[in-house]
């Protein structure tokens, strides 16, 4: 079932606020290089200008880099990227 790219947020056991599109994780939703295929950006360069725009507070990958997330301390930066991201996704109509 296809839709329009939307993070939700929820924080973890340990305190940390995460944020993903989890609406269909079965069908692939939650990828987390959705966001830099929208951007027409590079994974690597996505990552740096998640790191360096948005200041998470714990990023992390698996070894063949094919999960890699972020997480912050602070429920207001968290938002401040899932908001950027979720209005890019409207203006630019981003259907996974």
């Amino acid at each position: 079932m296809s839709h329009l790219y939307k993070q939700t947020e929820w924080k973890d056991s340990c305190d940390y606020w995460h944020c993903n599109d989890v609406e269909d994780l079965a069908n692939g939703s939650g990828y987390w290089w959705h966001p830099a295929r929208m951007l027409g950006m590079t994974p690597a360069a996505y990552v740096k200008m998640v790191v360096e725009n948005f200041k998470p507070d714990s990023v992390c990958h698996n070894e063949d880099c094919s999960f890699v997330g972020w997480s912050w301390k602070s429920q207001v930066q968290m938002r401040k990227y899932k908001n950027w991201v979720n209005a890019e996704a409207r203006k630019r109509n981003f259907i996974v």
